[in-house]
């Protein structure tokens, strides 16, 4: 979403200061020993190219990852630019004026949730965050975890990949041993020496390829729902470790009386080095679980703080007020709630107040209206035991120690190649003479067979000891970072349902026929039930380095009961609706003159009955009575 500047900021500030420092250095350790490798081709150049480019290419493609990785830990370091519309909305927000924060939300799928999902966690005190696990795996995770599924769906995929790791990694040293009994038992023929050595190494791939594959399971910026965990994985080693053996012997079977016995090969072989898988497998092993132990231990004390509450506080009344239905929905929504802004920030409109009357005859109708609504939410900072944030600490240097160490690997690799190159090229020049007899020959092979043996095992064990270390540094460096980024928040999440009757009536003022000055108002009389669910809510979403910091999902962690606020809620509206004025009236004293005029003229003009006369009136009265009398005789 754009960034909405505002001189009254939300407080939230960046979370990765520190582990952006330590990831810098680690990032401009691995670029310095690339700048290392490339320096070196200038005292090779001359005396071998080949060697040099070698250097060259290992050395550049050091401080590309280098540099790259310290640029990704500078910007953790740059200042964190938050807007006053962050975090995102938990539906779409129908506010008019975040109308294109929302609709860029929804394109960029950080809504968690609908209005109709939030209403029913409302209603039905209930929280549809906390879903079940899904797969074999992740149902076996969360039942030796029960408080698992209390927490933010991130930190619950990384525990269902460092316990789904390790039960592959057993599960593999189980079909080890079935391999193993298969072999010694002679069902696998007479291929069985050469069954154990293939099945360790392939053994060995499928383990690191399965911890690079848990290492780059969980990230921040690609984990937005709960990952399923079956277990297919399991099923499909244990199945290759029964039918391995059994296509080895085969094989063997089949070249060994195709191709006769090779007594010179075996000679010549018999002192050539063959790799071991077993040292590499024990170095990931111990770093396998050291790191898993790591991450097990902040899951548990991040599970301990897990508090998951779905209370809500209600309000449900039968009202009687002479007030125009529309109106009580303007003063809960523009005022009432207005006034509950987290620094005048616009509240987030999930449902929107449209209010549907239906008139009828006689000027009597039926009204209904709902409105669900989220206050700005506030930035709460997670206080963390110490011992967490040190085990936090521990597990981001370790991974940056391991990439370096994996760099420092990598770089050796330029070495044996240079080795080898040299090897090959002295072979070149002084080739192997195959002409003699067969012991002069096998003589002649066993100590050229021995030296490339040796420097091919050398590579590989090279290679394995690499990636292995390579892998758990980024597994730790991937799965801390969701430790540092968590964010926490506090909001108002309301729920207003609100349905009744009304009915039109009269009332009139001033009506006597003396009166100049009269007042006629239409007066609506209103059978109101609102129905109030709210409730004080925390909400958990996870941040990241650049102009999405604050963008992803945010989950509803808890809802507890905010009786006092409903309450001060309620009072206001009882007291909009005790003050309303019915009948109008004047609003100045400049009316109430011209009025008060108006009923001088009035009193002036007007004829009373009752007044009493003076005796001169009355005499005057008495003879033009007499007069009009004697006129009227002389007519009859």
């Amino acid at each position: 979403m754009a960034y909405d500047f505002g001189s009254a900021g939300l407080g939230i500030k960046n979370p990765f200061k520190l582990e952006g420092w330590i990831r810098t250095l680690g990032g401009f350790l691995i670029a310095a020993i690339g700048l290392y490798s490339i320096f070196k081709t200038t005292t090779m150049i001359e005396h071998d190219l080949v060697t040099a480019w070698v250097y060259a290419i290992m050395g550049m493609i050091l401080l590309v990852v280098g540099l790259r990785r310290a640029g990704r830990g500078i910007f953790y370091l740059f200042k964190f630019f938050v807007g006053r519309s962050v975090p995102s909305s938990l539906a779409f927000n129908k506010t008019p004026s975040e109308i294109d924060n929302a609709r860029q939300e929804q394109r960029m799928k950080s809504l968690a949730y609908d209005s109709t999902t939030l209403e029913s966690m409302l209603m039905g005190r209930k929280n549809t965050t906390f879903t079940e696990p899904m797969g074999w795996m992740g149902r076996f995770v969360h039942s030796i975890f029960p408080k698992l599924i209390f927490l933010p769906y991130p930190i619950r995929n990384i525990l269902q990949e460092v316990v789904s790791v390790l039960a592959t990694t057993i599960i593999a040293f189980i079909a080890f041993g079935l391999t193993y009994f298969v072999s010694s038992s002679g069902l696998a023929g007479e291929a069985g020496h050469i069954i154990i050595p293939s099945f360790s190494v392939m053994l060995l791939v499928y383990l690191v390829l399965a911890w690079r594959s848990a290492a780059a399971a969980v990230r921040i910026d690609r984990v937005k729902v709960l990952q399923s965990a079956g277990a297919a994985g399991l099923a499909k080693i244990i199945a290759f470790s029964i039918i391995f053996p059994v296509i080895i012997g085969v094989a063997y079977h089949y070249g060994s009386t195709t191709y006769g016995n090779q007594n010179i090969v075996t000679e010549v072989f018999s002192q050539a080095e063959v790799f071991s898988a077993w040292p590499s497998m024990v170095i990931l092993l111990i770093l396998g679980s050291l790191a898993s132990a790591l991450v097990l231990y902040m899951v548990v004390v991040r599970t301990k703080a897990a508090e998951p509450i779905t209370e809500v506080s209600e309000f449900r009344e039968n009202l009687q007020e002479s007030v125009h239905p529309n109106e009580i929905f303007i003063n809960i929504e523009n005022i009432v709630l207005a006034n509950r802004r987290y620094k005048e920030i616009p509240n987030r409109t999930y449902r929107a107040f449209e209010p549907k009357l239906i008139e009828q005859s006689q000027g009597k109708g039926s009204f209904s209206g709902e409105l669900l609504i989220e206050t700005q939410p506030q930035f709460n900072e997670i206080e963390q035991p110490k011992p967490f944030k040190t085990t936090r600490l521990i597990s981001t240097i370790a991974g940056q120690v391991l990439l370096v160490l994996g760099a420092i690997l990598f770089y050796s690799l330029a070495d044996q190649i240079g080795i080898a190159i040299e090897y090959a090229k002295t072979l070149m020049a002084h080739p192997v003479s195959l002409r003699g007899s067969d012991s002069a020959v096998i003589a002649r092979l066993q100590p050229v067979v021995a030296e490339i043996s040796l420097l091919a095992v050398g590579f590989v064990s090279t290679i394995f000891l690499w990636q292995i270390l390579t892998t758990i540094g980024r597994m730790l460096e991937n799965f801390s970072n969701v430790f540092w980024s968590e964010l926490q928040f506090e909001s108002l999440l309301m729920y207003i349902k609100t349905d009744g009757t009304f009915s039109e009536s009269k009332i009139s003022t001033g009506m006597s026929i003396h009166d100049s000055t009269r007042s006629e108002n239409v007066v609506v009389k209103s059978s109101i039930t609102p129905w109030i669910v709210s409730a004080r809510i925390v909400t958990s979403t996870f941040a990241t380095a650049g102009s999405q910091n604050v963008e992803m999902p945010r989950y509803v962690m808890s809802m507890r009961k905010n009786d006092d606020e409903l309450a001060d809620i309620v009072s206001e509206i009882r007291s909009f609706l005790s003050d309303r004025e019915n009948i109008a009236g004047f609003t100045n004293t400049a009316d109430l003159q011209h009025a008060e005029n108006i009923l001088k003229v009035n009193q002036a003009s007007r004829y009373e009955p009752q007044q009493r006369l003076t005796q001169d009136e009355q005499a005057g009265g008495l003879l033009r009575n007499e007069q009009q009398a004697s006129d009227k005789t002389p007519l009859e």
